[in-house]
């Protein structure tokens, strides 16, 4: 599936979801209209499992940005399964704090760090390890990128000509490939 919408912002919170591959968007929309992505949940991560415990309407909506395959499950079923399973009740408890404690650290990023240093930072994230040359492939568009980082696509491409001007990068279409990564770790 790509480009699917998998539920929108105030629909009943029916199912959760866990990604095998791809990416997923997570998005509000304001009242003006505008989009301000809140999350990319990549392979590995669950997504919406909290609404369950929220009343029951999701507070984002999800749109998937390239192929992906998910596991969806029904939030009645696994409630169920919480109640009779306290190793599942704990697991899922360490997961959620787990991303308790990320929006912690994104607040503190947004509200303390500039936008060079959340793209830096960004950039940094998606590394792999072990990755030789370093380098990441951009796998959603510079605009999702730039709303998840809280700044305007026009100030994501300035930080991007700004550390090709220092050649700490090289930016080859959607694969940036880093000629400093120490460097840049310093500036983030």
């Amino acid at each position: 599936m790509q480009n699917e919408c998998l539920f929108d912002q105030g629909d009943p919170a029916t199912h959760f979801f866990f990604v095998l591959s791809g990416t997923v968007k997570l998005c509000r929309i304001a009242p003006s209209g505008e989009e301000k992505v809140m999350d990319l949940v990549r392979p590995g991560h669950y997504f919406a499992e909290a609404a369950m415990f929220m009343g029951g309407r999701y507070p984002v909506y999800a749109r998937v940005l390239e192929p992906t395959r998910l596991v969806e499950l029904d939030n009645k079923h696994f409630l169920g399964l919480l109640r009779s399973n306290a190793d599942l009740c704990v697991r899922l408890m360490s997961t959620m704090s787990q991303r308790i404690h990320g929006l912690v650290n994104e607040i503190d990023n947004l509200t303390l760090q500039s936008g060079a240093q959340r793209v830096i930072g960004y950039l940094l994230q998606q590394l792999p390890e072990g990755a030789a040359p370093p380098s990441v492939r951009l796998t959603v568009p510079k605009h999702v990128i730039a709303s998840r980082l809280g700044i305007q696509p026009e100030t994501l491409s300035r930080v991007l000509a700004k550390l090709r001007g220092k050649h700490l990068i090289d930016v080859h279409d959607d694969q940036i490939v880093f000629n400093d990564v120490d460097a840049l770790r310093c500036l983030s």
